[in-house]
């Protein structure tokens, strides 16, 4: 079987340009690869590039990238594995010359136990099975690419969605544009300048102005089903601070209502002792009185008695006398 060998010059491509140069080597070069008339190919991953030490452009730049992958990690209850990284370079299924989304989605895969082996440092397609579903450009000038040789590579690669941001309006009169992958190329999902909702992953994208790691602007941001936003790492702790105040004072006013409550308890049953005194008291005022009028009766009897016998002792002696 005919085998041709050839050596790939290669260099992450961070504007979406052309691919790798190449030249034909001689047999005693190790090429990268082996490509065997018949399609069989045989990949030196240790000539590739998976990392080249480019600074990201700015600082907002560097800050929306990581709050892409900090959010989704802290707050995305998916129940299959998913991989959300930003500025790492993706390789097609024969890698030639990889391309650095500012961040990327791939669902239902995880990365390799050993990610420090070079096979394993960046997003292989061809070792992952499939392309991400997402790719997010975050545009900071005019000559990044993002709507055009970008676009067309992320298209080739077959990923599904390709959402570029464009926050100082660079290359667009709208900040976001979001596009879905129909057959070979991408046509636009939304008129809308603020937010999209992408079907396949469940979730969406919207700009929401706030501060984030200490500098305001606006954000590119998860939503969910609910259209709820997905929270941070921090903004997840401060939730959880304030909650936690919350819990506190809470308790707090409980306990002091639970005071009060015992309070008045002790109050009534105090109230209920003298009450039950009182009512002692009084039954003993009753017996007493009723003791004092059954003594008054046999008095009233006696006296009615003595009274009769005197009236019988006048009428004898009255009859007795005439």
């Amino acid at each position: 079987m005919k085998t041709h060998s050839y050596t790939y010059e290669m260099r992450s491509d961070r504007s979406g340009g052309s691919p790798s140069s190449f030249s034909k080597t001689s047999k005693k070069m190790k090429p990268a690869h082996d490509i065997e008339e018949e399609g069989d190919i045989e990949i030196d991953y240790d000539q590739l590039v998976t990392e080249d030490d480019e600074p990201v452009d700015n600082l907002f730049s560097e800050r929306q990238q990581h709050l892409f992958i900090d959010s989704i990690y802290a707050s995305w209850k998916r129940d299959k594995p998913f991989l959300a990284s930003s500025n790492v370079g993706i390789y097609e299924k024969i890698p030639t010359t990889p391309i650095v989304p500012d961040a990327f989605l791939s669902l239902d895969v995880k990365p390799a136990k050993n990610v420090r082996e070079k096979r394993h440092r960046c997003y292989m397609i061809g070792i992952f099975g499939k392309p991400p579903e997402l790719a997010i450009e975050v545009v900071s000038n005019k000559i990044g690419g993002e709507k055009t040789q970008k676009k067309l590579k992320y298209a080739r690669m077959g990923i599904k969605y390709y959402v570029i941001y464009d926050p100082e309006r660079h290359i667009y009169k709208r900040k976001l544009h979001a596009f879905v992958l129909k057959g070979q190329s991408y046509h636009r999902m939304t008129s809308n300048d603020s937010k999209c909702w992408l079907d396949d992953i469940e979730l969406g994208l919207v700009i929401q102005e706030g501060v984030y790691d200490q500098m305001p602007g606006d954000w590119l941001r998860w939503y969910d089903k609910d259209g709820t936003i997905l929270k941070t790492g921090q903004e997840l702790a401060h939730t959880e601070i304030k909650n936690s105040k919350k819990e506190k004072k809470r308790a707090e006013k409980e306990n002091k209502r639970a005071e009060k409550e015992k309070m008045r308890a002790e109050k009534e049953k105090m109230r209920a002792e003298k009450e039950k005194i009182r009512a002692e008291k009084e039954k003993i005022r009753a017996e007493s009185e009723s003791t004092r009028a059954e003594l008054e009766k046999q008095r009233a009897d006696l006296a009615e008695k003595e009274l009769e016998k005197l009236k019988k002792l006048l009428a004898d002696q009255t009859q007795q006398a005439h």
